[in-house]
């Protein structure tokens, strides 16, 4: 993978495990990270942190750290939390970081986690990752990505049997663009997600 999108909770999580990898690739202290993965997962606003690399050399082209399920923005969509997962926030979040990475870092090779709480997985999860994907491969004038992989998560091959039905579904599902605006800091960039 060149770029991979991560769940911004930290711990025994996607994120805490990979931390110290992501930090040594990108060139990027560990407590820096911590920082921007807690300000994204603790603020009110649905929003996702693109880090760019600050050394040559590494495998990524960049990390984005996303909101999720124990982030402080889902607690408006979650009834109950923990429940079943409110669609359009995965969908768009997934969509949005997808785009960001093929369009800012032209990545080719996404990896991605699950978004849910630790140890919470809900299959609707990885239907609205791969639904994700695949309107914004639709889309005619889209990046190409050659190959996506569920890393450090519990998606199986079960969870995504949903995405058939969308070859089926033909025209009748299609993106729906949603307002997006980036703000850009000396070490990262914010994007910040409204629907």
């Amino acid at each position: 993978m060149d770029t991979l999108i991560t769940s911004c909770e930290d711990g025994f999580s996607p994120l805490g495990i990979v931390r110290e990898f992501i930090s040594d690739d990108l060139g990027i202290p560990e407590k820096e990270i911590l920082r921007l993965a807690n300000r994204n997962r603790y603020s009110p606003d649905v929003s996702l942190i693109a880090l760019s690399p600050r050394r040559k050399g590494g495998l990524l082209k960049g990390v984005i750290l996303a909101a999720g399920e124990t982030s402080s923005c889902y607690e408006q969509f979650a009834t109950p939390f923990y429940g079943r997962p409110y669609r359009d926030f995965y969908y768009n979040v997934t969509y949005e970081a997808i785009a960001n990475a093929c369009t800012i870092w032209k990545s080719r090779h996404i990896g991605i986690t699950h978004l849910s709480a630790s140890g919470k997985f809900h299959p609707d999860i990885a239907s609205c990752t791969a639904e994700a994907l695949a309107h914004f491969c639709d889309i005619a004038d889209s990046p190409v990505i050659d190959s996506v992989a569920f890393v450090g998560c519990c998606i199986s091959p079960t969870d995504l049997e949903s995405i058939r039905l969308l070859n089926q579904e033909g025209d009748t599902t299609r993106h729906k663009p949603i307002s997006t605006n980036v703000e850009t800091h000396k070490d990262h960039d914010r994007i910040f997600l409204t629907w």
